[in-house]
């Protein structure tokens, strides 16, 4: 039978031409350098018994159609009559530029189109070991339901990103590999900036970065050279950044940094010097154009009008004095940036699980004398069987740096536990604090001291002991439930994924927008915010052990148990109850950030187990899914392979257990991102609220400190937390990290409406849209309700940051962004 020719015209849509360099493009395609496509067929040859390719066809970006950023290229392939249906693309490409390739369209002979949704950048051919770049259809398959035709191309495409583990990586290339944290040192500058390498140690162990194989230090040969230039190093090239977002990065940096710059240049600030009062920090939020800080300072002559003052931080926008509350510092604790601690105290006094030969009695010196009058009349029996002891615990963590920490360093620390009590109207209050000093020698004793409101004590020392556990919990959130738990734990989940799952396998598909970034935002952060000197260090207390605190948090991490019923449990704050919503219920009735959260949890869980569902038929299909067995047994060995052979990883055989580990991924990527790190200005701002530092400990009684303090309180509060530089780099960053992008995309959202060919896929996602949206109007009626304490307290600040929406860019205190982007 003889076939006639026939045609296929593809539709190339790309990044605007003018984002290209179009003279080098022009040049190279006069020096006989293309970019070729060839279509790959479904069916094969029968007499090669290989697919059937076509013939090249270039793509030329001169005469694109136009429309706002997006450029349409035409392409047309000719074929034999029996070619059959095309289910990848071949790309090589000699330009000198990249371009951003966003999709392509067939149309076929019978009018129907076939859509490849690329979304990738295509640099030279080089940078590929000159292998062609493989295009597939939105269509997924499971590794055994591969077309036998694209089966070799699935796996040399997942074998191109996993490179051979040597050599140093290079801009523009797509080499997905780990490496332990051995980059955040810079002993070859100065010893001082010489720090321990986390991950592959029982003693500081740590999840797996992206491998970039930059050369070693000369003065440590383990450690390997740090990247100094702004966002130089390197990072697989479509995990970066969009060029608009980095111009908006950018531009926020400049704008949130340049504050502070400005202020020190015209001597409105004093870098090193106490803030003189609290209404002068309170004047860094003036509405005024020119905001004096120093009252002893002038404005210089011919200074321009010049906005400096900063946004107002939500918990002073309403009642600038709600921070001063019992009652708002523990509504913070259920409803603050850091909501994920507080847990049920079950036992009392608590105790100590470190060694008593180096620590000293493991029983808190907290007494029951000390919290029976808060106890409203009941016996501690009695309140700890109704549920009404809760604890937040910076002890055992802490503890072994606070020698350290207090000898080496600028800032000052207590290994802290802090006791609250839930009321008769179902308020939490704290009740009791206890800051800690370890032993001076082996042996002896701690010192530790006990606080507890009321006329018993000073106003002033409870208020110091009150700042220093928020000093303490302000360093852990960033450390630990912030960057570890979230950034930190979630890359190697990225790179396994990456490495081992095809693009057109489903489960790639359902987690790709949850990766949005992360990469690049992690990158940047060990150049200027985790590593040895940079702003955490400075900013933290803990100075130089701040990552080895993170490393201590994580040898108790667990990822079943960041799933967010298990956690709640965990800490005592739920209990199982088949009769309740969700099938939990809260020990505090009135805890914003549970009971949000547990919707959109749900939501999360539902989209996650429709979606796998159309897939996976049973467990024997999960079995046999050889690509996701990899990938599980890379995240358990290899990704987070300090935590290889820990017994509570689940095997993943089953269906259900695919389900809860991927909601926890995403639950973790979006929900639980934005409630611990889109707060932070509106709680953090601030700084008297939750300072980052402490400069001073709480002077013993009968010292000429301890004089100073009852003379002029406020101003030795003042000489205890950040000086007014370190207060004002402070909130640039916190600024920068709490703000959203205006190319942020949003839990639920696509940004491509054609990301799958299956129907049903797309009405599971309107389901889960529809449900995120029912949990956002639920969120908006629990905080118009005034029977819930803790959703306004004495800041009437409303709980908004699991409202998967958000109306603007900036500030907003609400939006659930797909992923780890900031």
């Amino acid at each position: 039978m003889e076939y006639v020719d026939c045609t296929i015209r593809a539709t190339v849509r790309t990044l605007s031409e003018s984002y290209l360099d179009l003279g080098q493009d022009a040049l190279s395609e006069l020096m006989g350098n293309r970019v070729s496509l060839r279509l790959v067929s479904l069916e094969h040859d029968p007499q090669t018994q290989r697919p059937k390719v076509s013939d090249e066809s270039n793509l030329r970006f001169w005469g694109a159609l136009t429309k706002g950023c997006d450029s349409y290229n035409t392409v047309t392939f000719y074929v034999k009559g029996d070619f059959g249906r095309p289910g990848a693309i071949l790309l090589e490409s000699l330009y000198v530029n990249e371009f951003y390739l966003k999709s392509i369209t067939l149309e076929m002979q019978d009018d129907s189109l076939i859509y490849f949704p690329c979304h990738t950048w295509i640099c030279h051919s080089e940078l590929y070991s000159n292998q062609p770049r493989v295009l597939f259809t939105n269509e997924e398959y499971l590794p055994n339901e591969t077309p036998k035709a694209l089966l070799r191309l699935r796996e040399a495409a997942l074998e191109a990103l996993q490179g051979d583990g040597k050599g140093q990586r290079v801009y523009g290339q797509r080499i997905y590999d780990y490496d332990l944290y051995n980059d955040i040192s810079n002993p070859d500058e100065s010893e001082d900036l010489r720090r321990p390498i986390l991950g592959g140690s029982s003693e500081y162990p740590y999840p797996r970065r992206c491998r970039t194989g930059r050369p070693h230090t000369i003065n440590d040969p383990e450690s390997e050279q740090p990247e100094l230039g702004f966002d130089m190093g390197y990072v697989p090239r479509d995990e970066r950044f969009s060029a608009l977002k980095k111009d908006l990065f950018l531009g926020a940096g400049i704008k949130s940094f340049g504050r502070h710059l400005l202020s020190t240049v015209d001597c409105l600030i004093r870098e090193d010097h106490p803030f003189e009062s609290l209404e002068q920090i309170h004047r860094l939020f003036s509405k005024s154009m020119l905001c004096i800080i120093d009252s002893s300072a002038t404005t210089p002559r011919g200074m321009p009008a010049c906005p400096l003052e900063y946004p107002i931080p939500g918990v002073i926008e309403v009642n600038m004095d709600a921070w001063l509350s019992d009652r708002e510092f523990a509504r913070q604790r259920l409803a603050g940036k850091n909501p994920v601690l507080i847990q049920l105290l079950t036992e009392f006094p608590p105790q100590s699980k470190l060694d008593p030969n180096i620590y000293g009695n493991p029983k808190s010196s907290i007494t029951l004398e000390d919290i029976q009058p808060f106890l409203e009349g009941l016996s501690l029996e009695e309140v700890i069987a109704q549920r009404r002891l809760y604890i937040l615990d910076h002890h055992d963590v802490l503890m072994p740096f606070i020698h350290k920490i207090n000898e080496s360093s600028e800032g000052k620390m207590y290994a802290s536990r802090t006791i609250f009590f839930l009321t008769e109207e179902r308020v939490l209050l704290p009740i009791a604090i206890e800051l800690t000093l370890p032993p001076k020698e082996k042996g002896q004793e701690a010192n530790k001291r006990v606080f507890t409101p009321g006329p018993t004590h000073s106003e002033w020392l409870w208020r110091l002991a009150r700042t220093h556990v928020a000093i303490t919990d302000a360093g852990y959130h960033q450390l630990v439930t912030h960057w570890l738990r979230t950034h930190a734990c979630i890359e190697p989940i990225i790179v396994a994924t990456r490495r081992q799952l095809s693009i057109i396998h489903p489960l790639h598909v359902l987690l790709l927008p949850h990766f949005k970034d992360t990469l690049h935002i992690n990158a940047m952060a060990k150049t200027s915010l985790i590593n040895a000197g940079g702003k955490i260090e400075s900013h933290y207390s803990a100075g130089r052990y701040c990552m080895e605190i993170s490393s201590v948090a994580y040898k108790s991490w667990r990822l079943d148990e960041e799933a967010l019923p298990r956690d709640l449990l965990k800490r005592g704050m739920a209990v199982k109850d088949p009769s309740a919503k969700h099938g939990l219920r809260l020990t505090i009735e009135d805890y914003p950030y549970a009971v949000d959260g547990l919707d959109v949890w749900a939501a999360i869980r539902q989209w996650v187990q429709d979606y796998l569902a159309l897939y996976y038929i049973d467990d024997k299909a999960l079995q046999e899914d050889t690509e996701v067995q990899r990938w599980w047994t890379e995240i358990r060995d290899v990704g987070h392979g300090d935590h290889a052979g820990a017994k509570w990883w689940v095997p993943m055989h089953k269906v259900e257990e695919l389900v809860e580990v991927v909601t926890t991924l995403i639950w973790l990527m979006s929900a639980y991102h934005a409630a611990v790190n889109f707060g932070q200005y509106a709680y953090g701002a601030f700084m008297p609220n939750s300072p980052c530092m402490a400069r001073r400990l709480i002077p013993e009684k009968e010292t000429p400190e301890y004089f100073e303090l009852l003379f002029e309180p406020e101003k030795f509060f003042l000489s205890m937390v950040p000086t007014q530089g370190a207060t004002t780099r402070a909130m640039a960053v916190l600024e920068i990290l709490a703000q959203h992008l205006d190319e942020e995309e949003y839990l639920g959202e696509r940004v491509d409406r054609q990301w799958t060919s299956n129907r049903r896929a797309l009405a599971a996602l309107e389901t889960f849209r529809q449900n995120l949206a029912d949990a956002e109007t639920a969120i908006e009626a629990r905080n118009a309700e005034a029977r819930n304490p803790h959703r306004h307290g004495p800041a009437s600040l409303p709980y908004t940051l699991l409202m998967s929406t958000s109306p603007t860019s900036g500030l907003t205190f609400r939006g659930v962004p797909n992923s780890i982007s900031m």
